[in-house]
């Protein structure tokens, strides 16, 4: 499906990437840092025919180079749940990756208020929980080495830039201190060769909803979900399906 077929912003922001006739079901997947919605044509092959896999398309990157970044997490936010509601024939869930979660769980609430149809359940990967992603960012970035001095803006790689356009974005990042937990349960998946996110701090993220937070462990290091996803999709597919089934009986 060309993203220009979909109705109002959903033709800017998502990206169809598996569209089986007929699924019941939607996943809407949230890159990483410095990630465009192509990523996640990875997945692909493995995807079930009974659910569509669309991608968020962030400014500054892929088919939207030539356009401005957004300022903040909670704007980025604001824009995506805006053209979500061109999204919402279908039950949906939303997944997350590392940056990607933290912008996907700000979507959800954005969502709320907007007084839309929450999603079905909220998949939170390789990211620690809002009130400790800023502070993980940075000190992420200040272990990093820096770019060589003599490096210009114009000779850098896109990707590079826009990796550090969100790496900066995410640093700055703090939830509402007001916010209450939101009603979408939440499915957290870390990789057991990630060093950046241990059990402890995974757990973080049931602060968040008043929902169910369910935490797995999967094998792998931090981009496992990209490189090697089937163990991801499974999880995920699984998270999906059983919430599916009870928002149906729920409903009946």
């Amino acid at each position: 499906m060309n993203p220009t077929q979909l109705p109002g912003p959903a033709g800017e922001w998502l990206r169809p990437l598996h569209t089986p006739a007929g699924a019941p079901l939607r996943l809407i997947c949230f890159p990483h840092a410095g990630g465009g919605a192509s990523l996640f044509r990875a997945w692909v092959p493995s995807m079930p025919d009974d659910c569509a896999l669309w991608a968020v398309q962030y400014p500054g990157r892929e088919d939207r180079i030539t356009e401005r970044h957004c300022d903040s997490v909670p704007q980025l936010a604001r824009r995506i749940a805006y053209a979500l509601q061109w999204a919402m024939d279908t039950p949906y869930a939303l997944f997350g990756h590392s940056m990607g979660a933290i912008v996907a769980y700000e979507t959800a609430r954005e969502v709320d208020k907007l007084g839309l149809t929450s999603p079905l359940r909220l998949i939170a990967s390789g990211s620690p929980p809002p009130d400790q992603a800023a502070a993980a960012c940075r000190a992420e970035r200040d272990a990093a080495s820096p770019p060589p001095a003599s490096a210009q803006e114009a000779e850098r790689p896109v990707t590079a830039t826009a990796l550090e356009t969100d790496t900066d974005l995410l640093a700055r990042y703090g939830p509402d201190p007001g916010a209450v937990p939101t009603e979408v349960p939440l499915t957290v998946l870390r990789h057991d060769d990630d060093p950046d996110l241990d059990t402890g701090t995974a757990r973080g993220w049931a602060a968040v909803t008043k929902a169910s937070c369910r935490l797995r462990t999967l094998p792998g290091d931090h981009f496992t979900c990209v490189t090697d996803p089937e163990r991801t999709i499974e999880e995920t597919m699984s998270a999906l399906t059983t919430a599916h089934l009870s928002d149906t009986r729920r409903t009946a």
